[in-house]
């Protein structure tokens, strides 16, 4: 079986955009406030260390780490969705590296889109909640969504070569937030449907990519978003019981149709029919054992954050039960939390030795060389 690339798939230094652009009316309202002494103290230390934990990647990551071009990621085999199937297991090994850099790039542009939507969204949210601690909260998340952007992209254009367009299923939610002129239905898109998709999996990539910048990256950016995850559960929680049941009702028919997209809809059937494997492809993947553990690992974080913020009732639990997820209500999450913050503490730690280990070899070096020249 021969797939359908073109030559210039095979050229490292080109590009393939197969993305597009869009462009959405945004409404809602700008809510200036006046009051400076009225404080919210736990939000405002959700700003202090917003403010503490930027970050540079150019500082923090080692871009000079040469990848394997074909596994620009260091995917181990289970990540790709039809990985254990009889198509894969035919597969040439020269088709398989293809397959693994489009797994690539179609993931990672979902970050990338992802990312950016959440740079809009945050600017809507800037504008529009009413106290000023959380406006100042959202400007220090405002600059994360911005680096992540960055390096998303950067792992595009410089690792993979390959941008794919936004998933239907997470191109649809976004729509819907973004043409709503009610500022929460943002916040239930990005902070608690896909900013918990990306910590699931950010948690895992840091532990099991065996490419040593991607997993450092992935460290990073799980610490960044366990941060938006709590700025969302705290504006929400506050707000919610302000609202009327049938406004209530509105934010639930939201997050199960989101929660549903997520579990059956958000599939990779673009690389299928890009690289023209077709139905047989598309059917092994998404009876993946991968898509599983995707699903587990991401209403892991999900259903506890919807029962935190009062989106919990009998109609969404039954959906969550149709799920098979509402069992996850009882996730440890700080414990997860504990575990997203130490990643990040230990990639800055091993990016620290290397650097102290390459300034001692440098100085060893300098050394060797005056002394010959004596």
């Amino acid at each position: 079986m021969t797939t359908s690339l073109e030559p210039d798939y095979l050229d490292r230094n080109v590009l393939t955009d197969l993305a597009g652009g869009k462009a959405i009316p945004i409404n809602g309202t700008a809510v200036f406030q006046w009051d400076y002494d009225r404080r919210n103290e736990k939000m405002l230390r959700l700003y202090v260390q917003g403010k503490q934990r930027q970050w540079d990647m150019d500082d923090k990551l080692d871009w000079d780490h040469q990848g394997d071009p074909d596994d620009p990621l260091g995917l181990p085999e289970d990540f790709i969705s039809i990985a254990g199937s009889k198509l894969w297991d035919r597969l040439p090994e020269e088709e398989r590296r293809v397959i693994r850099r489009h797994t690539s790039g179609w993931l990672y542009s979902q970050f990338l889109h992802s990312e950016q939507f959440a740079l809009i969204g945050v600017g809507k949210i800037c504008q529009a909640v009413s106290d000023l601690d959380s406006k100042m909260y959202a400007a220090t998340q405002l600059m994360d969504e911005a680096r992540h952007v960055e390096g998303f992209n950067r792992f595009i254009s410089t690792r993979i070569g390959l941008r794919y367009g936004l998933s239907p299923s997470l191109n649809s939610m976004f729509e819907h937030a973004m043409r709503e002129p009610r500022w929460d239905f943002g916040v239930l898109a990005a902070h608690i449907l896909v900013e918990n998709m990306g910590l699931a999996t950010f948690g895992v990539h840091r532990e099991r990519l065996q490419d040593p910048l991607a997993r450092s990256f992935s460290a990073f950016v799980a610490r960044d978003e366990s941060r938006h995850v709590a700025f969302g559960r705290l504006l929400l929680r506050q707000y919610y019981p302000q609202l009327s049941e049938a406004e209530l009702r509105e934010r639930e028919d939201f997050v199960v149709e989101g929660c549903w997209a997520l579990r059956d809809r958000y599939v990779d059937d673009e690389i299928w029919e890009r690289l023209g494997y077709g139905e047989e492809a598309v059917k092994a993947s998404r009876r993946s054992p991968a898509k599983r553990e995707f699903r587990r690992l991401v209403f892991m974080r999900i259903v506890p954050g919807l029962k935190e913020i009062g989106l919990f009732g009998p109609r969404v639990q039954a959906a969550l039960a149709s799920m098979g997820v509402l069992g996850f209500q009882d996730v440890d999450e700080a414990a997860l939390r504990a575990l997203d913050d130490q990643a990040a503490v230990d990639a800055m730690a091993a990016r620290e030795l290397d650097d102290r280990r390459r300034d001692i070899a440098d100085t060893i070096s300098l050394g060797r060389t005056a002394a010959a020249e004596n």
